[in-house]
């Protein structure tokens, strides 16, 4: 007789880096899962306020939990990391001053039985101000949704990264994702050690995934911590994330046989020269040569009119982008 798997291997990776604050609330809104994770990888990038010793006292002796400390390398290469101590089916990249909705796994779960075969599965979050560091300032802060507004199941992740795109709602930070580790490793994807590595990432992943489930449930809630690096001033490294998240776009589009996807990925890129053209002006120091050759070289790949007037008229490009995006959204509700 032979034995049916009930439920695919799942391994949590948690690159944990100067977060002592946060850490045990994220870690144990993983092991509190109503089902757990076959593993639970920290990685203490290079902590030096003492989360490393922090998780080693509570989670060392933990049956469930794996941790690995290293040099400061980043977050991309601290997931990388993780990703190779990992030996189960399926990765969750998840960051150590976040909060996991209970129901996750068990959703997950639930949708691998009806779909064995999904190589993403895709949930939507929330956001909330950290009230340790949030001012008290009395200004009600607007706070990021990251909803997909949408049931569904694609057959392959190049059309979830086209419809995903079209309705406006693409994300690509990876803590939004459960996907299969084979794809991964099979097709060598890997994070570069770039801030917004997800923006050069998550694509790649997409473009080399078969089956997506997509659900409109909220399993994730992010934290918005003043003086993080994602609400820090931008200067050229960010603008370094978005160049090569360009340069991997236009990767995909070499091997691109569909004109939809080739449109798709040939307007991200286009809304991130003009993001990195609009840090560049808003930069507190010039950037160095080798970032302005970067940039140059790509507007001159994929010179445009909406290039031409997002850098004469940046307001006038985002009311056209604003509009053409609600147009793609309603064709597409």
């Amino acid at each position: 007789m032979t034995d049916v798997k009930q439920t695919p291997s799942l391994a949590v990776i948690i690159p944990v880096y100067n977060v002592l604050d946060y850490v045990q609330e994220a870690v144990d809104s993983i092991l509190n899962q109503s089902q757990l994770p076959a593993e639970v990888i920290i990685v203490n990038d290079g902590s030096t306020d003492g989360s490393g010793d922090l998780v080693e006292k509570l989670y060392g002796q933990h049956p469930r939990v794996k941790i690995v400390h290293t040099p400061n390398g980043g977050l991309g290469e601290a997931r990388n990391v993780g990703t190779r101590v990992a030996t189960a089916d399926f990765i969750y990249y998840f960051d150590s001053d976040d909060i996991s909705v209970n129901g996750l796994i068990a959703a997950f779960n639930t949708a691998w039985q009806k779909s064995t075969d999904l190589d993403i599965y895709a949930f939507s979050a929330d956001s909330f101000n950290d009230p340790l560091t949030h001012k008290a300032d009395g200004v009600q802060h607007k706070l990021m949704s990251y909803r997909r507004e949408m049931e569904t199941v694609f057959s392959s992740g190049e059309e979830a990264f086209n419809v995903f795109c079209r309705r406006g709602n693409f994300i690509p930070n990876a803590w939004l994702y459960i996907y299969r580790r084979d794809v991964q490793v099979n097709n060598q994807l890997w994070f570069l050690p770039i801030i917004h590595e997800d923006e050069e990432f998550t694509p790649r992943l997409f473009f080399a995934a078969k089956k997506v489930v997509v659900t409109n449930e909220i399993f994730f809630r992010r934290r918005v911590r003043m003086g993080s690096i994602m609400q820090s001033g931008r200067g050229e490294k960010n603008a370094i994330g978005y160049l090569r998240a360009c340069e991997a776009l236009e990767g995909l589009m070499v091997s691109c046989r569909k004109k939809e996807s080739l449109a798709t990925l040939n307007n991200r890129i286009i809304e991130n020269l003009v993001l990195i053209m609009s840090i560049r002006k808003k930069a507190a120091k010039p950037f160095t040569a080798k970032s302005d050759i970067d940039l140059d070289n790509l507007k001159k790949r994929h010179r445009s009119f909406e290039l031409w007037l997002a850098n004469n008229t940046l307001f006038c490009w985002r009311v056209m982008n604003f509009a053409r995006k609600q147009m793609r959204s309603r064709v597409s509700a």
